[in-house]
């Protein structure tokens, strides 16, 4: 049976919950699945084909998430991956949303060329101000992040869902495919 893992970077447990799911389906799918959050240290070998996601703030990836691409790159070179991002910009703009996502999967590709991306998606998130300290609650008052659970499940489920079997034989697929 295949292993798949899923790996994610998290600050409040929102792609916890997210990588949870997409491990659900690729589990329903007949996949051995680990869902780990990211470190470095995550032997890759044991993988035929990996998952990483991550929240963007300010149109960034959180460090250990692209730290583990970077660091895994040649262990990860020829193997399926599928990257999604999670994040409450799109909620508002979404345009402006999914060209963060694009530039970010591009500049990960650039500082790693050697990985096999299969799919990408991107995915609202949840925030809740009341999680930061006061001094961050008051900027993120001016910045004006909405606040709430916007996750649509049925569209993370479906992602898990459609790459399953890409994951483990396909040939790319145009992301959000």
């Amino acid at each position: 049976m295949p292993r798949i893992l899923v790996t994610y970077a998290t600050r409040h447990g929102s792609t916890r919950e997210i990588a949870s799911a997409i491990g659900e389906e690729l589990t329903a799918a007949g996949l051995d699945v680990d869902v780990i959050e990211a470190h470095p240290g995550i032997d890759v070998h044991k993988y035929d084909a990996v998952v990483v996601g991550s929240p963007a703030y300010g149109g960034k990836w959180l460090p250990d998430a692209a730290l583990f691409l970077i660091v895994n790159e040649q262990k990860l070179a020829g193997r399926p991956l599928a990257l999604f991002t999670a994040g409450t910009l799109g909620v508002r703009k979404p345009r402006s949303a999914l060209r963060e996502h694009e530039e970010t999967v591009k500049d990960l590709q650039q500082l790693a060329p050697d990985l096999n991306v299969i799919s990408t998606a991107l995915f609202h998130g949840a925030f809740s101000r009341s999680v930061l300290p006061l001094c961050l609650r008051l900027m993120d008052l001016m910045a004006g992040t909405p606040q709430g659970d916007f996750r649509d499940w049925e569209a993370i489920r479906g992602w898990g869902q459609r790459i399953a079997g890409r994951l483990v034989s396909g040939p790319p697929v145009e992301p959000g495919a």
